[in-house]
């Protein structure tokens, strides 16, 4: 079960969101869309530091951070990605993944 920042978050997250008259992001505003924002530069962080190996923050840990956002306690950074995108995409915010063909 999500915490309920993290339900908010992916359900009335963009009402917050302002974009400029050619619909380019220039603003979060309220709580709901700042942690939607959150949500999505984890999930950007999370797969650059898993493809290059280093570390996006020195002070904070995206994985504890991820963690928070899900309400669990993953040990590896690709099971909180994983956890992550299918949240995401199920809330609308991120496209399918492709499939892998063989």
């Amino acid at each position: 079960m999500l915490p309920n920042e993290t339900l908010d978050a992916v359900t009335k997250g963009r009402e917050g969101f302002g974009y400029d008259e050619e619909g380019n992001f220039r603003s979060a505003g309220g709580r709901q869309a700042m942690d939607l924002f959150i949500l999505h530069s984890l999930v950007s962080y999370l797969r650059l530091e898993i493809k290059t190996g280093m570390k996006m923050t020195a002070k904070a840990s995206t994985l504890k951070k991820a963690n928070q956002m899900l309400g669990t306690n993953y040990k590896r950074k690709q099971q909180a990605l994983d956890h992550l995108e299918a949240v995401m995409v199920m809330a609308g915010e991120l496209p399918n993944p492709p499939k892998e063909e063989n």
